[in-house]
Formats: structure tokens, sequence, C-alpha cells
């Protein structure tokens, strides 16, 4: 051989389209892959920082991380996913990954096999197809997104949304396909995002949907025991999850963009099996001080112990702060942390439910270790997420909130009581039947194991010398 297969992963910059890649990317240098992950500064900076010191700083267990700036100032908000889209789609960044693959290509050693981008990042795959490396599309979120997102020129053409900003011109229901769930343009991805981003974010939808023209196959962090019908409406869909670490291998360098506080742990050890409720909101959605409070209070109310991922930048433009005397009067029954390791959270005995706002690898982590939802979306693909959950594989229940849109503190102590009380409505049977499934999609004979395992196959023969 001429070595070991090199592949060049290029993720969306944000942590929920990082992680999934990055756990793909650790399953391939297990393979003998090696991999060169493009990243933006700010984020390899992140990463590194949130890693424990012992981590090779240069090369995360087989994966080189190579930076490329974003072109915004320190102190830009990264969480404007407009200004993301701008820079994905620019001819700069597009030129970076050019000059980058050209340089591999120069050392024999690290001849790129093949590229996996984000279907976010077009440009990566129109740069291999350019160069005539073999390039594969990576869709990080639910395959109905996917599908959604690809079915907007026929949306366009039907008048229910605007084809110059993306706004939703009437709200409708739809279908895709037969066999896929009845769908809302409310579950449009440009939900939750300013009037700024909205134009931005649409053209990048429209650069989305040219990914199956330049590749054909998209590698998808989905299994078939949940989204079947949604997979065959796409030719090149092809599921290889549910990415998450095996569990002998949850402790995986992983690119988490806050340092995780494990303390929590050991507070789980000392609760009682399914008792406590798991808060957390991902590394996106805000909160107003009025909103923030009244799940404070929700949970006080609800009387069971609580575990609160509050991040640093929880809150709109203000500095987190408590009702008078909350810490004090909840105690030890609740505990509260800056970032929490989710994927042992929400594995441990003790969780009884998982408050979530909806991002794709929170609903992964979530039913692949059978917990209950109580469903919070707040943006983009959330509301598509919430919709199957509840809906779908009913295994959570919606928040909702009064006129004002606020969800109260009376609506989040109901819902944890319906949710826990009893399951006569079969939600966490459901629950716990959705891990099974998830574990048997990855287990030897899997659909997702199997796909997984011919692209190994496939990329290392194309790598044998001619």
């Amino acid at each position: 051989m001429m070595g070991k297969p090199h592949a060049v992963a290029v993720p969306f910059p944000g942590q929920g389209h990082v992680l999934p890649l990055m756990e793909l990317s650790h399953r391939l240098v297990d393979r003998g892959f090696g991999i060169t992950m493009v990243c933006s500064e700010f984020d390899k900076a992140r990463i590194l920082a949130a890693l424990k010191k012992e981590d090779d700083q240069r090369c995360i267990e087989g994966i080189s991380l190579v930076a490329v700036s974003d072109g915004m100032g320190t102190d830009d908000d990264r969480g404007d996913v407009g200004r993301l889209s701008k820079f994905v789609m620019g001819a700069d960044f597009e030129r970076f990954l050019e000059n980058l693959m050209r340089q591999l290509n120069e050392r024999e050693e690290e001849k790129v096999s093949c590229v996996i981008a984000d279907v976010c990042c077009s440009a990566a795959l129109s740069v291999a197809k350019k160069l005539g490396i073999p390039g594969f599309g990576f869709c990080p979120a639910a395959v109905a997104d996917l599908a959604l997102c690809l079915h907007i020129p026929k949306l366009v053409e039907s008048g229910f949304i605007a084809d110059d900003t993306g706004n939703i011109v009437e709200d409708q229901t739809f279908r895709i396909t037969p066999t896929m769930p009845e769908m809302s343009t409310s579950y449009f991805g440009l939900n939750g995002l300013s009037a700024s981003s909205k134009r931005t974010v649409f053209l990048l939808m429209d650069e989305v949907c040219r990914v199956p023209t330049l590749t054909d196959r998209i590698l998808c962090n989905s299994f078939r025991g949940i989204e079947s019908p949604a997979l065959d409406s796409i030719p090149q869909a092809v599921p290889i999850g549910p990415l998450l670490p095996p569990k002998r291998a949850v402790t995986k360098a992983v690119p988490h963009f806050w340092a995780e506080d494990s303390s929590c742990l050991t507070w789980l050890d000392q609760q009682q099996d399914r008792s406590v409720i798991y808060v957390s909101f991902g590394s996106f959605s805000v909160l107003n001080q009025a909103q923030f409070e009244e799940i404070a209070a929700g949970l006080e109310q609800s009387g069971r112990p609580f575990l609160w991922v509050v991040r640093p930048n929880l809150m709109t433009g203000s500095a987190v702060v408590y009702p008078e005397n909350f810490l004090d009067r909840v105690g030890e029954r609740g505990k509260i942390v800056s970032w929490a390791p989710q994927q042992k959270v929400l594995a441990h005995r003790a969780v009884a439910c998982f408050l979530s706002h909806c991002g794709w690898n929170s609903t992964l982590e979530g039913l692949s270790n059978g917990v209950p939802f109580l469903c919070w979306p707040f943006m983009g693909d959330q509301f598509l997420n919430k919709n199957y959950i509840c809906e779908v594989w009913k295994i959570g229940l919606e928040l909702k909130a009064e006129e004002k849109g606020i969800i109260t503190r009376e609506e989040i102590q109901r819902k944890i009581e319906e949710l826990l009380c009893d399951d006569r409505q079969g939600i966490r049977t459901r629950a716990l039947k959705m891990k099974e499934t998830a574990e048997e999609a990855v287990g030897g004979g899997g659909t997702s194991r199997k796909n997984f395992d011919d692209f190994v196959e496939e990329i290392k023969r194309e790598n044998l010398p001619q």
C-alpha cells in the first residue's frame, strides 16, 4: 500500500457539527486512517483549551487539527450562524482548502485518499472534485432535516417560502414523500434566527442543495430504525450512526468547547435510580432573565433532584442571576455545572429524563440511552427533531409556551410530573426500546455498522498502488 489512508474532514464551525465528525474521525483512526481536520482558529483554540493537559496539542489521537481564520474578531459572536455561513461560502475558505489539499498531495505519505465534508461545506466537495479526490458528504443532523433542505426549491415554487429572503410566506403542512411524517413550514431551518442572518443562511441552504450533485454518497449520523423513510427519500444517503463513543471509549478526546465538570457524576452516584431531571440547552441556545427564573422555580417546585447545565454565555447580554435564595433552598437536591460530560450523564442510572433543546446530537445521545425527553426547541432543526421525539417516536413531551412566549414554572412542573409519575403513555417503554434499536444498528450485523465497514474497505481498496 501507499501507506495508511488519509482523509481530510471539513466540519461546519460549531460544536454540533464538529462533534459528530470528530467521532467519525476517531472511528476511522481506529481502522488505520490518518485524519486532517479543518477547523476555524477560534474553534481549534477552544477545543485544545478544553482538553486535558496530557492530550497532544498537535494531534488528538491521530487527528491533526489545521486551522483557518473565520474572518471574525476575538470578541465577535460565534453564535451568529449568518456570519459563520458567510465564512464557509467565501472564496477565502475555498482557496484555503484547495491549497491545503494540494500541499498534502505533494507529500506521498500524506496524499489525500478522500474528503469528508459537512453538507454545509459544499466548497470542500467542489475542491475535491476539481482535484480528482473522492469526496463524500457528511450529514451531522437528522436525515429528515437534510430532506427538508433539499425540498426547499419545491417550497419556493409552491409559494410557501420567499425565494429572496427565506421568509415563510404561508404556514402550511406537507409531505416530502408519502411515507415520511407530515411536516410544517414551521420546521424550516431559519426559525429562531435574526433577520440579518436569515438571508445568508438561506443562501447556504441553496449550497446544500448542490451536495447531491457533487458526491454519490452522504454519510449520515442516523440509523434506519428511526429514519428509514427519510433515508429512502435521498438516494445518496447512507446511515452510519448513531456516532457516539462506544461504552469502552467514552474517555476518548472529543471537541467540546467548554471544559467538562465531572463532579456531577459523583453527585449522580449519590442519587436514586431514575430520579434526576437533567437540563441542558446545548451550546447555542440563550435565555432571558424572566425565562431563567421560571426554569429555576419549576425545578424547585418539582421537588425532584436536578442536574442543570448553565453555560457562561447562557443569558442574553447579562450574567446569570438566580432567584433570591434559590441555591440555598434547593441545597444538595440541585447540582449546577457550566458544562457536563453529557454522554456519561445520560448513561447514568440516576437520570430520569432529559429537558433538552432537541439538538440532533443531544437527541441521539438521549434516545441511545433510553432516556425520555422534555422538549424545548429554540431554533433551526430543533423544531423538526422535537416533532419526531413527541409525535413520531413518542418518547417525550413538549413544553409549551404561554401567550407571551414564556414557558412557565407551572408548565415545567406539570410536564415533569406527567412524564415521570407513571408510564401510562408508554413513553419510557418506547424510549428503552429505542435504545435497543440504536445498539443493534451499530452492533455486529447492524446496518450502520455494515455501511461504515463497506465505506472503510472501499477507501482502503482505492488506496492500493496502481
